[in-house]
């Protein structure tokens, strides 16, 4: 498969991705993710070299924290995805085919994993790991962003990678593809299944643990934000706005009347009211990742 059909994130190619692993994308991202949780339980101060300081601690958790997110992209492709090939009369080649629904459900349940919050909160007895940063040690593009001024922001971290997953799940053209998969053939997965599997596991998620519950919320925000934007995006087709708008309804009528509910009430209701107004709120960047390679691997080297 192409490059330019490969490289981008609303890529239909169920298989065509830069860095996949795996037999298949869901059983990559289950295997990564368990690779991953391994080995945050197992930093430590060890992970420097004496006399370094703990802000370089810091840098060396980032690339670990973000393990998963080359395999989340991979997956996120089989959701409404297709298989297919650039076929030419007389060759032999199937030209295009829907992925199986199960596989569809499967990788989901997979990718739902990577916003949940107890993935994704930072252990708290790894927090002391990462103190104010020393001076002449300051963050770099590939540093953690955060909101907290010079201490470690562990919440906005959350927030970051629960972002990355929902703004490729919920791409305006996989949505397109899940609507018109579903009108092509009636027990595929529907762009409602995926909405309301996504609001079962996330508002609908109660932790009695104050920190993971305060994840919760920066993970619930990222959700209704990506959702108000199928509502109303232009390159999403109406049928898209429509289910978007009822999920956001749902959303509405499942809140309770606490300080956090209301001020989702709050935001709704903002949104029912200018529609036009909303724009996708930036959340703490992302470190640089691809493309992966030295320094001189870059477009503009000759």
């Amino acid at each position: 498969i192409a490059d330019s059909d490969a490289r981008p994130q609303g890529g239909a190619h169920a298989l065509a991705h830069l860095w996949d692993n795996g037999k298949t994308a869901s059983k990559g991202l289950e295997d990564i993710l368990n690779v991953r949780a391994t080995a945050i339980s197992n930093f430590s101060k060890d992970n420097i070299r004496t006399n370094e300081p703990y802000s370089v601690l810091e840098d060396v958790f980032v690339p670990l924290y973000f393990f998963h997110r080359f395999q989340v992209e991979a997956a996120t492709k089989v959701v409404g995805g297709l298989d297919y090939n650039y076929a030419v009369k007389g060759d032999g080649q199937f030209t295009t085919k829907a992925v199986n629904v199960n596989t569809q459900r499967t990788t989901l349940n997979a990718i739902l994993k990577t916003i949940n919050a107890e993935v994704l909160a930072i252990p708290k007895s790894k927090l002391s790991l990462f103190p104010p940063r020393a001076f002449a040690y300051g963050r770099s593009r590939e540093s953690f962003k955060g909101k907290t001024g010079v201490g470690f922001d562990a919440l906005s971290v959350t927030s970051t990678a629960s972002d990355m997953t929902l703004n490729l799940l919920l791409n305006p053209q996989r949505a397109n593809r899940l609507v018109q998969q579903k009108s092509l053939d009636n027990n595929q997965l529907s762009l409602d299944e995926v909405l309301q599997t996504l609001i079962n596991e996330s508002f609908k998620k109660n932790y009695k643990d104050n920190y993971l519950n305060e994840v919760q919320q920066m993970i619930n925000e990222n959700v209704l934000k990506y959702i108000m934007n199928l509502a109303v995006n232009e390159n999403a087709y109406f049928q898209v706005n429509a289910i978007a708008n009822n999920a956001i309804k749902t959303i509405s009528s499942g809140l309770d009347n606490t300080a956090y509910a209301n001020q989702y009430k709050r935001l709704i209701k903002r949104f029912n009211e200018e529609p036009e107004e909303f724009k996708l709120q930036n959340v703490p960047k992302i470190p640089d990742g691809s493309p992966i390679g030295s320094d001189i691997c870059s477009y503009s080297s000759n």
